[in-house]
């Protein structure tokens, strides 16, 4: 189930980093001369192992599931696995499942094309970087997840389907490393200026959905597990899809026209541009 809204929250650094134009000036220096890459790289090795124990405080992260583990760096932390039983994944065949932990907002896919986030009007080229595989969505829903800090970073499918085809690939674009805190969201255009990852996946009860995954300060990757080759590969609904390396991220779902129905505490939490906190595999709605 979801959770209550939350209002749009900032980390003090990310409201002068992108709310000022000194701080924006730096950010672009920070971005130009590659900190978040060596940030990423510096987490990675055994060296950080100090800070899992602060940052778990810092953002209140139940760590039940995760009793005795020692971890090697705080990647290995933050890439962290749950027990598949452990997820509690809606299995509903007609049910529509949140991919991952993360805070919920709903936008909807206008007839031209574009669809208005935090300010700024986005098309569907604008994500998938080409004309070509936009149209399937106009007029349908976009459903953007945005993963904090605190949250679970591995994703799962909401249905079962097939990766199929040059469509069904995963299409990495290179990018910038904004923040996908508020402010940032409101200042930068950040889901098409960022590093991201898409593909459209053929789901049996959802049609075509568009997945596309997009990377956040200091996120050295994003790694997909099926869908690498441009093959036909099926999958399972709450599958694991993927995982992000380190701090927040987003995930982006394009629906074509007249296939979902949310839940109304999803459309309630999510009206006037709020947030609705989700967790992964949780039931948001229902096929058309």
């Amino acid at each position: 189930m979801a959770e209550k809204s939350f209002a749009n929250q900032n980390d003090k650094s990310v409201e002068f980093l992108y709310g000022t134009k000194i701080g924006k000036a730096i950010l672009e220096f920070i971005l130009f001369v590659r900190i978040p890459k060596l940030l990423g790289f510096l987490l990675r090795t055994p060296l950080s192992k100090f800070y899992i124990k602060k940052f778990v405080a810092k953002n209140g992260i139940d760590m039940s599931n995760f009793e005795g583990r020692n971890f090697s760096s705080f990647n290995d932390f933050f890439t962290r696995k749950i027990d598949s039983e452990k997820l509690n994944t809606d299995k509903e065949s007609s049910h529509l499942i949140s991919p991952s932990d993360s805070l919920l907002s709903v936008y909807t896919i206008e007839e031209n094309s574009t669809f208005h986030i935090k300010g700024f009007d986005y098309t569907l080229e604008d994500f998938f970087g080409t004309k070509d595989y936009g149209q399937n969505f106009v007029g349908g829903d976009c459903l953007v997840f945005r993963l904090c800090a605190s949250d679970y970073h591995r994703f799962c499918y909401i249905d079962n389907g097939k990766h199929e085809g040059e469509e069904g690939k995963n299409h990495f674009l290179r990018g910038k490393l904004y923040s996908v805190q508020p402010k940032a969201c409101e200042n930068f255009r950040v889901y098409t200026k960022n590093r991201r990852s898409w593909a459209i996946l053929s789901t049996e009860n959802f049609g075509k959905v568009a997945q596309i995954e997009v990377g956040a300060f200091s996120v050295g990757g994003i790694v997909n597990h099926l869908g690498n080759t441009g093959g036909s590969e099926s999958f399972k609904k709450g599958d694991e899809k993927g995982f992000f390396d380190l701090h927040g991220s987003t995930i982006v779902l394009l629906f074509e026209k007249n296939k979902i129905r949310l839940n109304e505490d999803v459309i309630n939490g999510t009206s006037n541009g709020q947030e609705l906190k989700v967790k992964y595999g949780s039931f948001i709605g229902t096929k058309y």
